[in-house]
């Protein structure tokens, strides 16, 4: 059965991504989960909120990043950060929709991680 929980640890550590790498996303507006039993392949995911639910929750919360605990619990720091840099790049500053791998900024992801892990790690 699939379980969810808060992931505050992740949301301390996008926060600390977005300030180091002056990203500007609205983190209030970004809820951050950790599953349990997914039957993903994904380590993480960005999602979304659909208009409807939005119509009827407000627009507090607009995109959901997932990390799935048996695969991202294991990983080192730098690979965390690698992780939820990708998937903060999915979100556009404007926070509408998502970007999709072919954003330019997917290109430099490595290197950016890289940075950060020596800052963060």
């Amino acid at each position: 059965m699939l379980k969810l929980e808060k992931a505050e640890d992740v949301k301390e550590l996008a926060i600390r991504i977005n300030e180091e790498t002056n990203m500007e996303i609205n983190l209030n507006k970004v809820a951050f989960l950790r599953s349990k039993n997914s039957k993903t392949t994904a380590i993480a995911r960005t999602l979304t909120l659909p208009p409807q639910w939005r119509y009827i929750l407000g627009d507090d919360i607009l995109y959901i990043v997932e990390v799935i605990s048996e695969k991202y619990d294991k990983l080192e720091c730098s690979d965390k950060i690698f992780v939820i840099t990708h998937e903060l790049m999915h979100i556009p500053k404007t926070m509408k929709g998502l970007r999709n791998h072919n954003y330019k900024g997917f290109r430099h992801i490595r290197k950016i991680s890289k940075e950060l892990a020596k800052e963060l790690c």
